[in-house]
């Protein structure tokens, strides 16, 4: 065995056989990388072109389809107006006058809208009844042709009785008097939908209920005329 030598190995092989390749040609490569790559994104450019028809999709027009039926020249037919005509109040009251003529107890009044026509009733219903009586049943065959002709009237009937007699049968009573004047007129041929009826009982007199006669008075039916169109 030998010691403390320091030996150096050096290769017999010639330095020019250690590489198939020489050092010049390694700067080569980026080139045909480029190359590469071209190559592979034209592949990939002609795929797509050819599967672009598998996810091409029908889309929906929802645009309402034009009639082109009609001449395009044909002028729009104008709309007709509608004309309102006022109510002459006063025309108006001069026809009730003179429908009742004669008669005696009977108010017309003006209101801000429309009239207020009271008839009495002491005579024209049966003591706590509904059933109408000649006299009041002949006042109506009076006035309803004029109301039947003014068909723009609205009518709404109101019953009023005296004080004598519970406070709760009054309102009923009233009410069942306003009905009856209502179905009478109805009977003489204004529409129902042109009429409505209440009734206020004792609640409303024009008198004194103290004597007979001032009850009288407020036994009464009243009618109030008014229009939608004023």
């Amino acid at each position: 065995m030998r010691t403390g030598e320091n030996h150096t190995f050096l290769s017999s092989t010639p330095a020019s056989t250690i590489s198939p390749h020489s050092n010049h040609d390694f700067p080569q490569m980026p080139a045909l990388l480029s190359r590469l790559l071209a190559l592979a994104t034209a592949l990939l450019l002609a795929a797509c072109a050819e599967l672009a028809p598998l996810f091409q999709f029908d889309t929906v027009d929802d645009t309402p389809a034009t009639d082109t039926s009609a001449d395009a020249n044909t002028p729009a037919v104008p709309e007709t107006p509608v004309v309102v005509v006022a109510m002459d109040w006063e025309s108006l009251q001069q026809e009730l006058t003179s429908a009742l003529q004669g008669e005696k107890d009977f108010h017309i009044d003006h209101l801000p809208r429309g009239l207020r026509l009271s008839l009495p009733a002491a005579n024209g219903f049966s003591s706590g009844s509904a059933a109408l009586q000649a006299s009041l049943s002949g006042l109506l065959e009076r006035i309803a042709p004029i109301l039947e002709r003014h068909d723009q009237l609205t009518i709404h009937i109101v019953g009023h009785t005296d004080s004598i007699g519970r406070e709760m049968h009054n309102l009923k009573l009233s009410i069942q008097r306003a009905e009856a004047v209502m179905e009478h007129l109805r009977r003489r041929g204004i529409a129902l939908a042109r009429m409505s009826a209440d009734g206020k009982g004792e609640t409303e007199p024009i008198a004194n209920n103290a004597q007979e006669s001032e009850r009288m008075r407020n036994r009464r039916v009243e009618i109030f005329l008014d229009t939608s169109g004023d």
